[in-house]
């Protein structure tokens, strides 16, 4: 999944850039029209995944269970959601203001920032279709994401020290190189650690992340006006919080084998 959503960044920003140089706003329609045929294509070709003796015999659907919700949110599982937070808190810290830097830093417009997000998606989709799984079967997950977590460090902060073309993307290499391996193994621990209900754990794993997409880049544009190395500061600090994180030792033992949800006992509902 992780490597066809690469494949996804490898073609989508090359051919905005292409599009913006010709009308800004036209990458914008091609984006709404994409989405309106995945839409479709949703509506039509996916199958239902939740067998029918699991579905629920009411049509009204159940509000959250705010209960569960609060245990999940404790020791591990709540750690994993902080690092869930942290890690779109600071890839967001990059997205939101790179055209910007690019522009100030390097006098980047609009067909060299899609190439450069091109090299982003081939990098990606190398690592998540083809280091993840070898890397997470040697050390596990949570090496994985420690590893990960210094990687991506360490890119943040080259990126700043960056003087040339040439510097800059191999910076930009290093921190998507650990942010790519970062966020696979960080769902798969998550998905292995839930006690009960994967659907809850996934479903809040991405709620943190969205917290993340919302406090990243409203942060990272209000540093930029203070110093436009200070959102790229900030994202490697963020990784070294996590980093600090992830050697707590309740992540440390090895994660137990999800329960699956049966008839009698459904999934959370979210």
């Amino acid at each position: 999944v992780g490597a066809a959503m690469g494949v996804g960044m490898v073609l989508g920003p090359g051919v905005a850039g292409w599009l913006a140089a010709r009308a800004l706003p036209l990458p914008f329609f091609v984006a709404a029209g994409l989405s309106s045929l995945a839409f479709l294509l949703i509506l039509i070709l996916l199958p239902e995944s939740l067998p029918l003796e699991q579905r629920q015999k009411h049509k009204l659907a159940r509000g959250p269970d705010l209960r569960a919700m609060r245990a999940a949110l404790s020791g591990a599982m709540g750690l994993l959601f902080a690092l869930a937070f942290l890690l779109s808190f600071g890839l967001t810290n990059f997205e939101a203001i790179f055209g910007l830097y690019a522009l100030e830093r390097y006098g980047y417009g609009p067909k060299e920032v899609g190439l450069s997000l091109t090299l982003i998606g081939l990098v990606a989709a190398g690592v998540q279709g083809g280091l993840t799984g070898p890397l997470t079967r040697r050390w596990g997950e949570a090496k994985v994401i420690r590893g990960a977590l210094l990687l991506s460090a360490l890119g943040f902060a080259a990126m700043t020290l960056a003087r040339s073309d040439l510097a800059l993307m191999l910076t930009i290499t290093l921190f998507i190189l650990g942010n790519s391996l970062l966020r696979p193994a960080l769902a798969a621990l998550i998905s292995l650690r839930a006690e009960r209900g994967q659907g809850q754990a996934l479903g809040l794993n991405n709620a943190f992340m969205s917290l993340g997409r919302i406090v990243g880049p409203t942060w990272a544009g209000f540093a930029y006006d203070l110093h436009y190395n200070l959102p790229y500061l900030s994202g490697a600090a963020s990784m070294l919080l996590g980093l600090a994180l992830s050697t707590r030792e309740d992540l440390q033992q090895a994660p137990q084998p999800a329960q699956q949800p049966t008839a009698a006992e459904p999934d959370w509902g979210l």
